[in-house]
């Protein structure tokens, strides 16, 4: 879990429960159709068209994946019901789901069952190194893919021009670099010291390296630097070296659930004196399970408040088919199959890479389905033109927008543990 090199998103739905379930290489037809009626080629009289999800929908990501999945099929609802991809004759997008497990290995296995289903294109994946392996499959079958959270910069390094990313750790170290000097200014933090820990993952390792380029001059000293690998479930012995020196400010290169697991160390057992805290958690899920722990926590990439037209129809049509609002994953997973949709209208074909060219040359505005604020599209190596980022605290249990300016809602509280 969008698209210049600045800024993007988070936060969480409580939709997970609901979709897990649903998951491991299961057809689930959006609107009319199934997956098995779903049509290829590019006749006019096409009647469906199989769009699929391979993504994790069961292990530690599958929170994010679960509410990015219903995103998605949200989107291929509202179209399906405005008549479908008309340039196909009014096909109907069908969507099928593959459980990578958050498993990098299962990348490859799970793209080869996609292809061999007739996946016309894919959105999805939650992890950098599953990513890498399941789109070597599917470019070498022709078959575009819209990664959502896969965000190593390696993805789209390879010149893949069918492989498409709505955010890189290029923009995720910008937008945190840029928050965290925010941050200092507004804290008054006058010695910029940190407490680093770091995925032993090509994720962790991409955005560890491109945040320190950011900060070769400084103003940023590491006084700690802790990496751990991606099976970690017990971070005590990281938070203890994280607060070791007593570092200004904390910060995590993790997954969405590290950053939950430290949050809670840094309150209950290795208090600290920071007075900043900046991990992947996401809003929606770390403030549910950590309650009044949240205090003070940093959250990026949170939905920007908007009047559009597509968002209250997506609104809508999420909370119909879910039950709960949607949160900024659900957003990535909506703008992917958009994405999708608007390449097959474009293209007036199901070929790959008639598919990947129309991508290519497709931007989402306001009139074609897009709910960000800001213009969407892709650079010519796939990665996003332009990536939106905003900043959320929490503050006695309240979200409360504190960055960019022209979103503030309130100002910096300390964080301390």
């Amino acid at each position: 879990m969008a698209f210049n090199k600045r800024q993007l998103i988070v936060a969480l739905g409580g939709t997970c429960a609901l979709l897990v379930a649903a998951c491991s290489s299961s057809a689930s037809s959006s609107g009319s159709g199934s997956a098995a009626a779903a049509g290829g080629g590019s006749s006019s009289s096409t009647k469906s068209v199989l769009i699929c999800n391979v993504t994790d929908l069961s292990g530690v990501q599958a929170p994010l994946a679960a509410t990015e999945d219903a995103g998605g099929i949200a989107a291929a609802d509202i179209i399906n019901a405005a008549g479908g991809i008309k340039s196909l004759g009014g096909a109907k997008l069908v969507v099928q789901k593959f459980d990578t497990q958050s498993n990098p290995d299962m990348g490859a296995p799970e793209a080869t069952k996609a292809v061999g289903a007739g996946c016309k294109a894919i959105w999805g994946g939650e992890i950098t190194d599953t990513v890498l392996a399941g789109t070597a499959v599917t470019h070498r079958a022709d078959v575009p893919w819209m990664d959502i959270g896969g965000i190593g910069d390696e993805v789209h390094q390879r010149n893949f021009n069918d492989v498409f990313q709505t955010l890189t750790t290029t923009d995720i170290a910008e937008a945190y670099y840029t928050m965290m000097k925010a941050a200092d200014t507004s804290l008054g933090i006058t010695d910029p010291t940190v407490g680093l820990s770091v995925s032993d993952t090509t994720y962790g390792q991409e955005f560890y390296s491109a945040w320190t380029a950011l900060n070769k001059n400084g103003p940023f000293k590491v006084v700690t630097n802790v990496s751990y690998p991606l099976t970690t479930t017990d971070f005590s012995s990281i938070a203890d070296r994280m607060v070791s020196q007593h570092p200004q400010i904390l910060f995590n290169m993790g997954y969405p659930a590290d950053g939950i697991a430290l949050a809670r160390l840094f309150k209950q057992t290795f208090h600290t004196t920071a007075k900043a805290f900046f991990s992947t958690a996401e809003s929606a899920v770390a403030v549910p399970q950590l309650n009044a722990l949240a205090q003070g926590q940093l959250f990026s990439a949170s939905s920007p408040p908007t009047s559009n037209p597509a968002l209250a129809k997506f609104n809508q049509v999420y909370q119909a088919n879910t039950g709960s609002a949607p949160s900024i994953e659900a957003w990535q997973g909506y703008t992917a199959v958009m994405f999708i949709a608007a390449a097959l209208e474009k293209a007036g074909s199901t070929s790959g890479s008639a598919l990947a060219s129309a991508i290519h040359g497709v931007t989402l505005t306001s009139s074609n389905g897009n709910i960000f604020p800001e213009t969407l599209g892709f650079s010519s190596d796939g990665s996003p033109s332009y990536a939106p980022y905003y900043w959320q605290q929490d503050q006695s249990g309240k979200l409360v927008y504190v960055y960019p300016p022209d979103m503030k809602q309130a100002s910096l509280i300390t964080y301390a543990g």
